[in-house]
């Protein structure tokens, strides 16, 4: 059985086989699977936003612990990375190269995108080339090193769903990755989570017990890319603080840790990484507008204002567009847990098909306003 600790103190157990890699070997699975999987925590338990970020400014983020070799005297832009085996620098996951620099591509408004684009999406969004995914060091409880390959992995996966949403994509804070693996070497040697783990837990260091407060925290799955679908689907967390904060406007710079100094790995993802270039969009929805994954429409949805004001009285209303049926749904707005502000949609008693489209209508806005999108369910 494996335990989910929300910041409600919500329990649950697993189905067997949750939190298996998605897709190894380099290629997709034929078709993805979807699963909250093993435990993750209740969202990164603080209020307000993202911590101050160190800025924009230049990264070097060879494998962790090992000697950067040809890339100890190179120094790469922003939004990439050098490649130990020729001392070149490379785009990081999800920047395209212009002209010498790495940018983001522009991500464009979810409904105008066709449905294959998106199923192609989708599936390059679970590829993990990653083997092995974790390196140990010989050590009870040394936290190991994560090659290269995992990282990219879990930043594809990060920025599929940030992709999906309209979303910039984000980088990784070499900064950031020894405290984040010392955090998964915590949650992995206890089998337990914790934003603030005491002193006397196996393997406690004062670095990963501060990162665990600025991460999203997860234990269980076969990888670091696959904690990220656990995180987006936010079962059983009603605060739905994961989700949040990947699909939060502002964040620019993650930390990335993954651990197996047990049979149960720990994931830490860092998230108050700020500097990000930032969206015109003023809001975001999961599942997102225009065509979607029928794997993401079998959670809770969700609204996400970026720059809309939401009232207390703001909710939401979900049509089938077949027949022009009302569903009902229960909503509430998460409150704290990070940001952006937001409202939980929770499908009450039916379950979105493929091929069918969903209209929903978010209610009682500031000054009387209705934002309504439509969600068309696909099968990739």
């Amino acid at each position: 059985m494996c335990v989910l600790l929300g910041c409600t103190g919500t329990l649950s157990s697993a189905e067997p086989g949750a939190g298996r890699r998605d897709g190894g070997g380099g290629a997709p699975d034929a078709a993805v699977s979807f699963d909250a999987g093993p435990g993750i925590d209740g969202g990164a338990g603080v209020d307000g936003g993202p911590g101050v970020d160190a800025g924009p400014g230049e990264v070097d983020a060879g494998p962790m612990g090992e000697d950067a070799g040809p890339c100890a005297d190179v120094s790469c832009g922003a939004n990439a990375r050098c490649v130990p085996e020729t001392g070149r620098c490379v785009c990081s996951e999800g920047f395209v190269d212009e002209g010498g620099a790495c940018v983001a591509p522009a991500p464009g408004d979810p409904a105008t995108r066709s449905a294959m684009e998106v199923c192609d999406a989708w599936r390059d969004g679970h590829v993990e080339n990653a083997s092995p995914v974790w390196e140990g060091d010989g050590t009870e409880c040394g936290p190991g090193t994560l090659p290269r390959e995992a990282i990219d992995d879990t930043l594809r996966r990060v920025n599929l769903f940030r992709w999906l949403a309209g979303l910039p994509p984000v980088t990784d804070d070499p900064g950031q990755h020894q405290g984040m693996m010392e955090c998964a070497a915590i949650m992995s040697a206890n089998g337990r989570l914790s934003h603030d783990p005491p002193m006397d837990w196996a393997c406690w260091t004062s670095a990963g017990a501060g990162a665990a407060g600025s991460a999203n925290i997860a234990w269980g799955y076969g990888s670091s890319a696959a904690a990220i679908d656990g995180y987006m689907a936010d079962r059983n967390t009603p605060s739905l603080g994961h989700r949040r904060w990947i699909l939060n406007e502002g964040l620019g710079r993650v930390g990335i840790g993954f651990s197996r100094v047990s049979s149960r790995p720990g994931q830490c993802l860092g998230v108050f990484g700020g500097g990000g270039p930032g969206s015109d969009r003023t809001w975001t929805a999961y599942p997102n507008p225009g065509p979607a994954p029928r794997a993401l429409t079998q959670n809770d949805w969700s609204f996400h204002s970026h720059g809309v004001r939401m009232t207390s009285e703001t909710g939401a209303i979900v049509e089938r567009v077949s027949d022009g049926m009302e569903l009902p749904v229960m909503t509430e707005q998460t409150g704290g847990f990070g940001p952006p502000p937001s409202v939980r949609i929770v499908p009450m008693g039916w379950s979105a098909e493929a091929g069918e489209s969903y209209r929903v209508t978010i209610t009682n806005l500031s000054g009387g306003e209705e934002i309504s999108y439509v969600v068309d369910v696909i099968d990739c």
